[in-house]
Formats: C-alpha cells, sequence, structure tokens
C-alpha cells in the first residue's frame, strides 16, 4: 500500500515545511506553486481523516476532534457560501475559504502522522530526526522574520512572532530521551531563541514546559544518571540566564516589554475582549447565544480575532462550539491515562499544556503547524485503549 511508504511521510512534511516557509528560503517560489502545494496536501489529508475514521477503532480524542471539524466545516461551507467581505485591522479583506483553510491547516496533519504512526512508519527516529530539520527551519524563519520587521520598525529590536513556534516543538525534547546532551542543548537553544524573541506568552509558556521538562527528566532518571542530569540542568539555568541578564543590560526594548508586562498591559486584548462581549450581549439573541454569528464574526464586530479561543468559539460557533471544545479538552488531557510508554505520556502532558494555555490568550485549534502537529499526531497513536 503506497501510504505504508517512508517516502511519502518525508515528501509530505516536507511540502508542508514549503508552506510553512514561503517567502523564506523558499521565497523564489509563487504564489500559485504555494496554492498548489497546498491543495495537495489538505486532498491528501482530507483522505487520510476519512481513512483513520472508516478504518481505526478510534480513541475518544479523535472522536471529540471529529466533532469540532464537522463543526468548523458547516461553518465554513456556510461562510463560503455567504461570501461576505470582511476587512481586517481595516486594512486586509479575508477571503471566505480562509476560515475553512486555516483549521484544516491545523488539525488535520494530526490525522495523518496518526496514520503513519499505527502502521509504523513514524517512529521516535523518524521524530528525532525531524525535530533536528524543525529546529533548522524555524531557525530561518525567524532570522528571516527578524529581517523584514526590523526593515520597517524605528529600532533593530522587534517583537519576533517565531518565537511562539520554537516554544511549541520543546514537547518533541521527550523523544531524544536517550540523547541526553542533545536533548539540554535543544532545551538551550530554543529557549534562547523564545527569550530573544520577546514574545511574552511564549516566554511565559516556554518556562512552564522547561519546568515541566526539567522535573521530568530528574523524577524519572536512574540514581545513576540523576548526578549528570542534575549538572546539565543548572548549566542550561545558568545559560538561559546569562541570556535574560545580557537582554536586561543592552536591551532597551527588552525591560520596556518587562516593564508591559508589570504594568499589566495586554496588547490590546482587552479591548478586543470587551468589544465582543458587549457586541455578543447587545446583538445576541437565543439563537445567535446557542450557535454563534457564524464564521470571522469577530473581526466583523472586533476587527480582529479573539485572539482567546474561548471568545472566538462563543461569538463564531455560540454555546454549541463551547460544549465542543469542552468535551475535546476533557478528552485531550484524559490522553495521558491510556498511554503507556512514559516519555510519549510526557510529550502529550507538554502538547495539552502548550495548546491549552494558547487557547486562553491567543489561537490554538486553527493555528497548530506540523513542527507541532507530527508529535502530536504520534501520541495520539499510541493511546490505543479507549477512554
Amino acid at each position: 500500500m503506497m501510504i505504508k511508504s517512508s517516502i511519502l511521510l518525508h515528501t509530505y512534511t516536507l511540502l508542508w515545511c514549503i508552506y510553512f516557509l514561503q517567502g523564506t528560503i523558499f521565497s523564489h517560489y509563487g504564489g500559485g506553486l504555494a496554492q498548489m502545494i497546498l491543495v495537495l496536501l489538505l486532498l491528501f489529508s482530507i483522505y487520510c481523516f476519512l481513512y483513520v475514521n472508516i478504518n481505526y477503532n478510534i480513541n475518544s480524542y479523535l472522536k471529540a476532534l471529529n466533532y469540532l471539524i464537522l463543526m468548523f466545516t458547516v461553518y465554513g461551507v456556510i461562510r463560503i457560501i455567504n461570501g461576505k467581505v470582511i476587512i481586517f485591522s481595516d486594512l486586509i479583506e479575508v477571503i471566505p475559504f480562509y476560515y475553512l483553510k486555516n483549521v484544516y491547516i491545523s488539525l488535520l496533519p494530526i490525522y495523518v502522522y496518526y496514520l503513519w504512526a499505527k502502521i509504523g512508519v513514524l517512529n521516535k527516529n523518524n521524530l528525532q530526526i525531524y525535530l533536528l530539520l524543525f529546529l533548522f527551519l524555524v531557525s530561518l524563519s525567524y532570522i528571516d522574520n527578524y529581517m523584514n520587521a526590523s526593515k520597517s520598525a524605528e529600532s533593530e529590536e522587534i517583537t519576533n512572532n517565531m518565537g511562539i513556534r520554537f516554544m511549541t516543538l520543546i514537547p518533541m525534547l521527550f523523544f531524544l530521551e536517550k540523547r541526553r546532551l542533545l536533548q539540554y542543548a535543544a532545551l538551550v537553544y530554543i529557549l534562547t531563541f523564545v527569550v530573544m524573541g520577546m514574545k511574552r506568552g511564549a516566554i511565559l509558556l516556554a518556562v512552564v514546559l522547561a519546568i515541566y521538562f526539567l522535573y521530568h527528566s530528574l523524577k524519572e532518571a536512574s540514581q545513576k544518571e540523576k548526578l549528570y542530569l542534575l549538572l546539565l540542568s543548572i548549566v542550561a539555568i545558568i545559560l538561559i540566564c546569562m541570556v535574560v541578564a545580557d537582554l536586561m543590560d543592552n536591551s532597551a526594548y527588552f525591560n520596556r516589554r518587562v516593564q508591559q508586562t508589570l504594568e499589566g498591559d495586554s496588547s490590546g486584548r482587552d479591548t478586543i475582549y470587551s468589544t465582543l462581549w458587549l457586541a455578543f450581549l447587545e446583538n445576541g439573541s437565543l439563537f445567535h447565544c446557542l450557535l454563534g454569528f457564524g464564521a470571522h464574526s469577530t473581526i466583523e464586530f472586533a476587527g480582529n480575532f479573539a485572539h482567546n479561543d474561548w471568545l472566538e468559539l462563543l461569538i463564531n460557533n455560540g454555546l454549541l462550539g463551547i460544549v465542543l471544545y469542552v468535551g475535546y479538552w476533557w478528552r485531550f488531557a484524559s490522553l495521558k491515562n491510556i498511554i503507556e510508554e512514559e516519555n510519549t505520556r510526557c510529550a502529550t502532558i507538554a502538547y495539552c499544556i502548550t495548546f491549552f494555555m494558547l487557547s486562553l490568550y491567543s489561537m490554538s485549534y486553527d493555528a497548530m503547524d506540523i513542527f507541532s502537529t507530527m508529535g502530536l499526531g504520534y501520541c495520539v497513536a499510541n493511546a490505543d485503549s479507549e477512554l
């Protein structure tokens, strides 16, 4: 069967890398080719989605994810049929297909990697190699984003959104349990870029994940290995503290970001939240309360996304969306109970922490990429028992 080929796994993954990194190392590819690549990837992802649901006795996490995808599909199709022009930030026209496209890009690859993990094509060796590749590619994307943003900024120091993408790679570190030195070096490397990115939410979440990673590493280590890992942990902490201290001494922008955090600055989120709540209270009928105002309604009301999954779902999909999302997170959090392998279970917990926290202050369900969904799909495939 063709899908069992490792060549197909690598081709699929590398095409996603090309798509996500268009404009950086693949800048010579035109928009037409990028769209063609996306169509091929989405068609294959939809095929795997159907194949998994037809041929596998899926666990409750995937069942809950199915309900979400079904809801998003219905709302996305209605959005396409409606075809209403919506303007983002008073400047950018949001194409009707974007709603469905973003959800499919984010969620469908989970099924693809689940399938490959189930049939043995995706294994820990692949994950370890891909983690190193992802670190390299995200580094290039980080540098390119910095170069482009600093050209239009008043100073050379900017907030680099690629820090979030670095942060979402931390759960994959658990798959390097037999290469401790590389594992800790990768952690320091990731944290360095996250801190330099000066994205406050990414820094906070990265610190939480790093603490969990270090705690688990020391807790599960043998008596002989504990001293070695403790020394590695101390070295890692010292190196990160040196990076932070250097930024505190030499970066006015970093100090300003710290001060903004201490003063409770929310980067405009409080204004968006209050605008959306007011719109919901003033315009919400029983119908809107139950089913929402439709896809992209947050942009109509506030000129922006909610930057909070729960509020985004309430406005767009009503209580229906909230109930399905609660069910999804309940099943996600329960995955750890049916995964036997220790490091895979810990990676699952780390993914759950990552995307749940992102759902509270950013976007999660439509903002994942294969840099994280590859590992997540592998984890879900290892949850063999039914909840």
